[in-house]
């Protein structure tokens, strides 16, 4: 008997076994688990595979066999990877699931996703010579629409933070722009996976703050790396704990090396103007850390990235800042002779922006070295497009690290980090 005679189903069965029985038995003690699928083998995978497929150019019905299987989705041939339920398709999250994206990377867990049409993922990529063996993992950006603006603004970012001369402290991702998947119908952009965020590693400390060392560090590589995303033309627009990474583990950079990431919020800098924009901007950016010029949709300079970046380091020594809301608190109850407008008008919080501009270096700051309110009194005397002299800002928070690491082990953050968990 030949293939020709037989019945379709039958040689469906046979192409079954080739594919999930026989590659899997055969890479038991190789690779025990496989990411990707019967459409886009891996390369280790195609190896084992290339006889079987060669049938396709003799045989009509194995050809129709292994068609008919690749266009299935095969959850046995995929190894199990998390578990999740996304009941509608037009959804990101099912998106980026239907099948393997742009061939090489399964994504495997969700770090957030926004309102079904955005998402950031990390993802298995398969596309390396060992193919699943030795898969590594990566970041996925992915977004539904090429005209998202986060999507536009992310990409052009990293066009120009990268090239020839990638900008230090940034990641490169690992194909040049977001790229489309027909199979997903997602836009995709691939980024190399870094360490933790700064907001992972507050989570894991003692009273979720850090220690006057660590902070000193983080003002010293953020100043630097701003420094060099303004040399370049672009403001950041998205300081907070969850957007700074830890270097990789194992990399060669410098154990105190700081990761700047998600420009999603950037904008280029205007060098021809030294005043704002005369049309309001879409205030972009975390309400918690922006500046008050983003809170009322003024373009943004080099002084609002510096301005958010000293929020960030009184919220990284105090674990909050004078205008997030006590936790827990709940509103009084409105007294029977209080009528409900004046109620709502008493219990309604102040604008953040109001509350930023009232509170004092000395209560931002509190307990905090000199050269902190040293620092917020030269951004506060900045004007709108003027260069800070960042080399000087840098180098007080310098010596004020140096006065107090005298006699210390050396600083790195996975000690810390390792010797948090």
């Amino acid at each position: 008997m030949t293939l020709a005679t037989l019945p379709l189903k039958s040689v469906e069965r046979i192409v079954h076994h080739v594919y999930v029985d026989c590659l899997l038995g055969f890479n038991a003690s190789d690779c025990s688990q496989h990411f990707c699928s019967p459409a886009v083998p891996c390369k280790q995978a195609l190896d084992f595979l290339a006889p079987f497929l060669s049938l396709r150019l003799v045989a009509s019905c194995w050809n129709t066999a292994v068609n008919n299987f690749q266009q299935t989705t095969r959850e046995d041939f995929f190894s199990r990877v998390e578990d999740g339920y996304y009941p509608h398709p037009w959804h990101i999250n099912t998106r980026v699931r239907k099948a393997v994206l742009l061939s090489r990377y399964r994504v495997f867990r969700t770090i957030h996703t926004e309102a079904g049409n955005r998402g950031v993922y990390f993802a298995y990529d398969f596309g390396g010579l060992t193919g699943c063996a030795a898969a590594r993992e990566v970041v996925v950006k992915a977004w539904v629409s090429s005209s998202d603006f986060e999507c536009q603004r992310e990409v052009a970012a990293y066009r120009t933070l990268g090239g020839a001369d990638p900008c230090p402290g940034v990641p490169t991702p690992e194909i040049a722009s977001a790229r489309h998947d027909p199979f997903c119908d997602v836009h995709a952009l691939v980024l190399p996976k870094l360490g933790p965020t700064l907001e992972d590693l507050r989570e894991m400390l003692p009273h979720k703050r850090l220690d006057e060392r660590m902070v000193l560090t983080v003002a010293i590589q953020m100043i630097e790396r701003y420094g060099n995303i303004h040399a370049r033309g672009l403001v950041h627009s998205g300081v907070k704990p969850g957007n700074i990474c830890l270097a990789p583990r194992g990399s060669t950079d410098e154990p105190t090396m700081l990761y700047a990431i998600d420009f999603g919020f950037s904008s280029a800098l205007d060098v021809n103007s030294s005043l704002p924009s005369p049309h309001r901007i879409d205030a972009v950016g975390n309400r918690r850390f922006m500046s008050v010029f983003a809170h009322h949709g003024i373009s943004q300079s080099q002084r609002d990235d510096l301005e958010s970046l000293a929020y960030l380091l009184s919220y990284l020594f105090h674990a909050r800042l004078p205008w997030d809301s006590p936790s827990g608190q709940s509103p009084r109850p409105r007294p029977r002779s209080m009528s409900p407008q004046t109620a709502t008008a008493q219990q309604q919080q102040p604008h953040v922006w109001r509350v930023k501009i009232a509170t004092p270096a000395a209560v931002l700051f509190r307990d905090m070295d000199a050269c902190f309110h040293e620092f917020w009194r030269d951004v506060k005397a900045l004007a709108y497009a003027e260069v800070p002299d960042y080399g000087k800002m840098r180098q007080r928070f310098a010596a004020r690290l140096k006065a107090i690491d005298e006699g210390k082990a050396p600083f790195g953050w996975w000690d810390i980090w390792e010797q948090s968990i």
